[in-house]
């Protein structure tokens, strides 16, 4: 885990969680953050997520891993089971279903893997000013497909 920290001064940091084995791209989205004055956490580890989300408690989780549709349900059911923070899942490619089932499994939004970096950024920004007025995640979602 590698925890950047941009402090304003103001000791009200909120904290983003980047899940990606893209070093390239995470330093990019970690600058962003920080121009935005937010602390930015990532993690590489699929094993790890759920621990480092645990501790953390971070407003906004994005997660940039290619995972077979189980293995990325099972993450997001373990992430969200552990925080109420947003949640965005990068996709090559989404369906119908996959939407369906990732949203049930506490996904807030799939959008492209293509997304640029500003995009991400202001939809990122967006779903954290949302996120001050919703009532936050109390229980793991259930049901599993």
């Amino acid at each position: 885990m590698t925890v950047w920290k941009f402090d304003d001064g103001t000791g009200d940091m909120r904290t983003i969680l980047i899940v990606s084995r893209d070093a390239e791209m995470v330093s990019v989205w970690k600058t962003l953050f920080q121009q935005k004055n937010y602390r930015v956490t990532s993690e590489e580890s699929l094993e790890r997520t759920p621990q480092t989300a645990r501790l953390t408690q971070p407003a906004l989780i994005l997660l940039d891993l290619d995972l077979t549709e189980d293995e990325g349900i099972s993450l997001c059911r373990d992430i969200r089971a552990v925080t109420g923070g947003t949640l965005l899942l990068l996709s090559r490619r989404a369906d119908e279903m996959d939407v369906f089932r990732y949203h049930f499994s506490g996904v807030n939004e799939i959008l492209p893997r293509s997304i640029s970096p500003m995009a991400l950024l202001i939809k990122s920004m967006a779903w954290l000013a949302r996120g001050e007025y919703q009532v936050p995640y109390s229980q793991p979602v259930g049901a599993r497909f």
